[in-house]
């Protein structure tokens, strides 16, 4: 059974590092499961990993100024980075997408004889690979889904919360179109959703890690980062991934983007949209913790030592 490492956790608790940092001790490749970092061009709302982009050409590695296919991937400190920058902003992409692509990386990575380590905050996605979730083929009903699509995204998600409470905790709830899709399934099925993603068997030898962060600590985190993407270039990106897709595309629903999508159009000025941002983030950042804190499988640790010596026994046993 292949070993599998996931790190978990909210959103500026420091899992990108501490992904870098175990893969370095134990020759690792990180997976990032961060449902809006697969878009491409969205980089600095997103948090993604500064690093070298590389491809692979018949065995060989080369540099390129952008990525465009699974194959490529980003180089950070040494640590090959897979899972970003997958599809463009107006593509659609599904959590069954990902956990297709989570699994073969997976695979290619044990191959090589190297430990794969999964490193992200979308609770679903992480699910989905470490359960091998059997996720919904419910068929799409068009006449329906046109009628939901007509209605506004806050009446949707009320209406999907009241139908799936459980769901609800888990769906990116600014994503219309996957709020629409849960709906969908819902109301054609007569189930929750969230009923019909049956856990499979495990497919590996799991170890899951878990950040703890004091809640004023990761408050205080989120603000810095807040400002930090906003000093080094989010409203430029925003501009220009409005110009090309515009700010009604599902990908632009994400937080950050939507705020100063406001601010572009005029509905507000940026200081709220920025104070909205870090609102919107912190509460993020709780719903992360409520579901990870409902698999007991998690081992919580403070410190990064604790994460080293708790791997450092698994990987050897």
């Amino acid at each position: 059974m292949r070993k599998l490492l996931v790190i978990v956790g909210p959103t500026a608790s420091g899992k990108t590092q501490l992904g870098i940092d175990l893969a370095k001790r134990f020759d690792g490749e990180v997976v990032s499961v961060d449902s809006r970092q697969v878009y491409r061009g969205m980089d600095i709302g997103t948090g993604k990993v500064e690093g070298d982009k590389v491809r692979r050409v018949e065995g060989s590695k080369e540099k390129i100024s952008t990525l465009f296919a699974s194959e490529h991937h980003l180089v950070v400190e040494g640590v090959p980075h897979w899972g970003i920058d997958l599809v463009d902003p107006d593509a659609e992409y599904s959590v069954a997408d990902f956990k297709k692509y989570a699994e073969e990386k997976i695979v290619e990575i044990s191959k090589r004889g190297k430990l794969p380590i999964l490193v992200g905050g979308t609770g679903l996605w992480v699910r989905a690979v470490v359960d091998d979730l059997n996720l919904t083929e419910t068929a799409r009903n068009d006449e329906l889904r046109d009628k939901l699509e007509a209605r506004h995204l806050d009446d949707l998600f009320a209406e999907y919360k009241r139908l799936d409470p459980d769901g609800a905790e888990l769906i990116d709830r600014q994503n219309k179109r996957r709020v629409v899709r849960a709906l969908e399934v819902t109301i054609a099925t007569g189930r929750p959703f969230s009923s019909q993603l049956k856990r499979g068997t495990s497919k590996y030898d799991l170890l899951e890690i878990g950040i703890l962060v004091d809640r004023d600590v990761l408050s205080a985190r989120i603000n810095d980062r807040v400002e930090a993407m906003v000093a080094t270039g989010l409203v430029n990106e925003v501009r220009r991934l409005r110009d090309k897709y515009g700010c009604d595309n599902e990908a632009m629903t994400g937080i950050g983007y939507r705020q100063v999508c406001a601010f572009l159009d005029g509905s507000r000025p940026i200081a709220d949209a920025v104070e909205e941002t870090k609102k919107a983030t912190r509460a993020y950042a709780k719903r992360q913790m409520t579901w990870f804190r409902r698999d007991d499988r998690v081992r919580w640790i403070e410190r990064s030592e604790e994460a080293l010596e708790i791997a450092g026994a698994w990987v050897t046993r």
